[in-house]
């Protein structure tokens, strides 16, 4: 894995911050996208608003994934943390 990471992990729990613009970026497209989806499924008619909410669902899960998949990518290997540790690798931990 690359040395410049777009996240890290975080200090406390379980996940990743964006620590470059690269990754400000991803982070800021993803939230973009969910709210754009929530937008266009909000013009839905009365009648078929539950068959709306299910396709929305699955429109943010479909793009949680993808987010998921490039944080993997460029970032390290997620794990548990509490606090900051004397064993942290700077370049991987935050």
């Amino acid at each position: 894995m690359s040395s410049s990471y777009w996240f890290k992990r975080r200090r406390y729990g379980y996940g990743w911050i964006p620590v470059t613009w690269q990754g400000w970026l991803v982070v800021g497209a993803y939230l973009v996208v969910v709210v754009a989806g929530a937008l266009a499924f909000l013009d839905a008619p009365e009648s078929v608003q539950s068959k709306e909410i299910g396709f929305y669902l699955l429109f943010v899960a479909i793009a949680t994934v993808g987010l998921v998949q490039i944080t993997l990518r460029k970032g390290p290997r997620p794990r548990w943390r509490w606090g900051r540790k004397p064993e942290d690798n700077s370049a991987e931990d935050f």
